[in-house]
């Protein structure tokens, strides 16, 4: 039997768990205890920008997750034995950092404290359930994986991003005739300025607002 780790911070009996963090959607309500008392007791906290501004401490050494998880590798080896925790946007283990670093650092090094994802405070606006929801991230991915998605019944989340804002994933399923179904956006999810939208396809292709960055549900009917 393999040990993964235990609870005082070592893997395997040698080295120190990193942790990696859910943070929640973005109102720092979100954030869960145990993820706080993660974070306080971190030497070393790597995350986004605008992560690490809000919830670091000025004695804490920090790293900049952008476009440079390599970098972020480097980093991490070269740190020692110090307490680091990296800062996963949403959950930890939904399209997350995590997966990353457990491919480049062995998953036997790393421990997932879970947060709230936008997708499930997504249903929670819609009081919908969603455990038979399929998921995808659409954040520099190809929209051709919502072909392969969609292909199956039921309700499917997609997070948007980039060149690929709902109304390209309305346009590109009512090609696919999809038909008019019914959808809805979540943006700014946690933020003051949350906006929730409910329509069909056919409304949301028109729609000439800026959608961006947006938790896209998609219903399987009209």
């Amino acid at each position: 039997m393999r040990r993964i780790s235990d609870r005082n911070g070592e893997a395997n009996g040698m080295e120190p768990v990193i942790k990696v963090v859910g943070t929640g959607p973005g109102d720092s309500r979100y954030i869960t205890p145990l993820a706080l008392e993660a974070i306080g007791e971190a030497q070393v906290l790597i995350g986004g920008r605008s992560q690490l501004q809000s919830l670091a401490s000025p004695d804490q050494q920090q790293f900049v997750i952008g476009n440079n998880l390599a970098r972020v590798v480097e980093f991490i080896k070269a740190q020692g034995g110090k307490k680091i925790v990296v800062l996963a946007s949403g959950d930890s283990g939904l399209y997350s950092i995590g997966h990353y670093l457990a491919r480049q650092l062995g998953d036997e090094r790393l421990e997932f404290i879970p947060g709230i994802s936008s997708v499930q405070l997504m249903f929670a606006r819609l009081k919908k359930p969603w455990q038979d929801a399929r998921i995808l991230s659409l954040h520099g991915r190809s929209i051709d994986s919502l072909d392969q998605v969609l292909a199956g019944p039921g309700v499917v989340a997609v997070l948007t991003g980039g060149e690929n804002t709902p109304q390209r994933l309305a346009a590109r399923l009512l090609e696919q005739g999809a038909g008019n179904r019914l959808v809805a956006l979540g943006q700014n999810l946690s933020y003051p300025d949350e906006l929730l939208v409910i329509t069909e396809l056919a409304a949301l292709f028109n729609d000439p607002r800026d959608y961006s960055n947006s938790v896209m549900v998609i219903f399987d009917e009209a």
